[in-house]
């Protein structure tokens, strides 16, 4: 929940969190899903991003994030893809590894 906190800058409420943090928490827990800390931190965004954009109905984020997640953040992405991800968010590694 703190990534989710740390991202969403204080736009969002308790409720909107927790909705973003099921969705989350059911596609990060995916055979499938890629479980790198730039794909988790990448899919974070994405979520609050759909989130923002109006997707708000917990059924209907479920089944785009779903989908997405599927697409641009499982275990067998482009390494094109992979190497994006890290780009963007790999960063949050490092810091992770600093601040332990």
């Amino acid at each position: 929940m703190e990534r989710l906190k740390r991202l969403a800058k204080g736009a969002l409420s308790q409720s909107e969190l927790e909705v973003i943090k099921r969705v989350f928490d059911l596609a990060t827990t995916q055979s499938w899903f890629d479980d790198a800390e730039y794909s988790r931190e990448g899919f974070a965004v994405a979520l609050i991003d759909l989130f923002r954009c109006g997707i708000v109905n917990p059924t209907q984020l479920e089944k785009i994030a779903l989908f997405w997640a599927l697409s641009d953040f499982s275990q067998t992405m482009s390494s094109t893809q992979r190497a994006k991800l890290r780009s963007l968010y790999g960063g949050c590694e490092i810091e992770r590894e600093v601040s332990c």
